[in-house]
């Protein structure tokens, strides 16, 4: 029985390390996700969230105190589900975000409380039975998730550039259209406003962006949409069959993209041929933006 209640631990353990790094892979993203929770700042917490739940996967597996490890994990899981409730129920945020860019893992609302509500019940038996036998803490297992630490601060401080809530003590000062690499994709006019959305068609966050997106020229937010999207047969043939676009698309080479962004989703608005601001990440809803 013992044995059954330790393999049960080890599998919520794999869950959270997996969960943890595919987040780590693109922190910027995931910090943008939880920023739309009502406040940038938030984002500040990805790195501690990320790293929070690598330590509490690596400690479930090596299972080193399993009773106080599965007591912290189950009150990470009640946690994060409240605060994803919240953002459901007075956001309108539907994506978790639990497992990075991997976009058929980060599953409708309903999905990620029962995937949550499985990862808990296999935790009761370790939570309701009397302290286990602590394992012996070895140099080798200690080399490695030290390594693992290092390995993901690294991770995590290289992906987190971009992240809107690093962005948000500076003033972006309007650029001209013409001292943009934008003037080369996009032409405007004086009198116009112009919102341009520079995506991947793999990209979650872009895909969950595209609703959004759709609602700011009947909205009255901006006179005119364009998409700029890298260049990908495959994945546009895919985005096609799943999303509907109100707006022109037109295709541009990585190399081109990278001129004007190295993070997916990046939204321009241009106003009098100036670009008036820009910021990286899942695009809000118009409504938000409305005084």
């Amino acid at each position: 029985m013992q044995e059954i209640i330790k393999a049960l631990r080890f599998l919520v353990g794999l869950v959270f390390l997996l969960s943890g790094l595919l987040k780590a892979i693109d922190t910027a993203a995931f910090a943008d996700l939880i920023s739309e929770y009502g406040a940038t700042w938030f984002g500040l917490a990805a790195p501690l969230i990320i790293f929070a739940e690598i330590f509490l996967g690596a400690m479930l597996v090596f299972d080193f105190y399993p009773k106080h490890i599965a007591w912290a994990t189950a009150i990470f899981l009640l946690a994060v589900s409240a605060i994803y409730l919240y953002g459901v129920t007075a956001r309108g945020i539907t994506n978790c975000g639990c497992f990075g860019p991997i976009t058929w893992l980060n599953s409708k609302p309903w999905l990620t409380f029962t995937r949550n509500g499985i990862l808990l019940v296999l935790l009761l038996p370790t939570l309701v039975r009397r302290q286990e036998k602590i394992t012996a803490i070895t140099i080798p297992s200690v080399i490695f998730m030290a390594f693992i630490a290092v390995a993901v601060m690294f991770m995590c401080g290289f992906s987190m550039q971009g992240a809107k809530c690093l962005q948000k003590q500076n003033t972006f000062q309007p650029i001209a259209l013409t001292d943009s690499p934008l003037s080369e994709h996009v032409t405007t006019h004086l009198d116009s406003t112009y919102l341009v959305f520079a995506f991947s068609y793999s990209c979650p966050y872009c895909q969950n962006s595209i609703g959004n997106v759709n609602q700011y020229v009947p909205m009255g937010m901006a006179d005119r949409v364009i998409g700029l999207a890298v260049e990908d047969s495959v994945a546009r043939a895919r985005f096609e069959r799943l999303f509907e676009t109100d707006f022109e698309i037109r295709e541009l080479s990585a190399l081109q993209m990278y001129r004007l962004s190295n993070t997916m989703p990046t939204t321009f608005f241009i106003r009098h041929d100036s670009i008036v601001s820009q910021y990286t990440g899942m695009v809000l809803s118009p409504a938000l933006l409305l005084p």
